[in-house]
């Protein structure tokens, strides 16, 4: 058994997620604590979403895409689908369905009696993902900074010729504003990677080990310098602390143990409580601490208390374990 966790502070970054909007303001996703005060957050979709994108444009992830239409079809005899082989094609060609897992339903209504998965015997076809995160919390508090926008420069060269609207038709919108380091956890079930669990409960070898430990070692390339896209922005989400390992024991260790405040632009890292959560690590095994140069008042303490290497170090370090767990070192 063996699961491989991370908790990242990321580079900071601006305004990562909106949710609805409200009239003409476009509104953070925020939580608000117990003293009060507001943390914005991207949620665990949208850090997924990126992360698709990624392992799709660097390293050509197959994602779920109208050609599973074409799956279904193949995998269909007398109109029933072989639900086991459908699954394990997926996960075999198709790497986001093997990491972050999918589900597709029969339809119930009787309107759709002519899709393709009303053939299903099961209710559904799932996959629980193998690849789990947090929301990505901001590290400073949120204080209520708008941004005043509107498109006059549009409006003014083209949009009133395409649409003829009079000037008191120009849009004008507000919007959140937020900068900070975020936080964030990965977790990883090494033994789940490449597999497929049957409808039997029985566990059926997809891909062979080294295209399951490509596939963890990519991922961890995407999260060693993942960025965001939104609204026009680049925002770069690569870390500039980490801490994680591969172990016996799958849990995410560090979760709720990178404590960590700003003040005067830079953060302190509370090294203790992060000591506390690297003892509950299992006897023999390793916890790596990783970090970027510049970004915490306490960064001596932290280079010598944790035993501390750079980012990149780290991953590569974790690259080797997540090969040696399967035997492709």
């Amino acid at each position: 058994m063996a699961g491989l966790t991370l908790t990242v502070i990321t580079h900071k970054a601006s305004s990562l997620n909106y949710g609805e909007s409200i009239g003409n303001v476009s509104v953070l996703k925020k939580i608000t604590l117990a003293d009060n005060t507001q943390l914005t957050y991207a949620s665990d979709k949208a850090l997924k979403y990126e992360i698709r994108r990624h392992g799709r444009d660097r390293f050509g992830w197959r994602l779920l895409d109208e050609k599973l239409k074409e799956y279904i079809a193949k995998h269909t005899s007398k109109d029933t689908l072989d639900v086991d082989k459908f699954g394990e094609d997926l996960v075999k060609d198709y790497e986001e369905f093997d990491l972050f897992g999918g589900l597709f339903t029969k339809p119930k209504d009787k309107d759709s009696r002519s899709s393709l998965l009303s053939s299903l015997k099961a209710d559904a076809v799932k996959r629980t993902s193998v690849v789990k995160l947090s929301y990505a919390f901001s590290i400073s508090p949120f204080k209520s900074d708008m941004d005043f926008m509107n498109n006059i420069d549009a409006y003014d060269r083209y949009l009133k010729h395409l649409y003829g609207k009079s000037e008191k038709e120009r849009a004008i919108v507000n919007s959140e504003q937020h900068t900070s380091h975020y936080i964030y956890t990965l977790t990883v079930d090494l033994d789940r990677v490449g597999v497929w669990e049957t409808e039997e409960g029985k566990i059926k070898e997809v891909i062979d080990s080294q295209a399951k430990a490509k596939r963890v070692v990519e991922l961890l390339e995407v999260i060693k310098t993942l960025s965001r896209q939104i609204r026009g922005r680049w925002e770069n989400l690569s870390p500039v602390f980490v801490v994680g390992g591969v172990f016996s024991v799958k849990n995410p260790f560090f979760m709720d143990a990178v404590k960590v405040v700003e003040k005067e632009g830079k953060l302190i890292l509370d090294i203790n409580a992060l000591r506390d959560a690297i003892e509950l690590v299992p006897e023999s095994e390793e916890a790596l601490v990783g970090i970027t140069s510049g970004h915490f008042h306490n960064e001596e303490d932290i280079r010598t208390q944790l035993s501390a290497k750079g980012v990149a170090e780290v991953f590569e370090n974790l690259k080797q374990k997540v090969k040696s767990v399967y035997g492709v070192l």
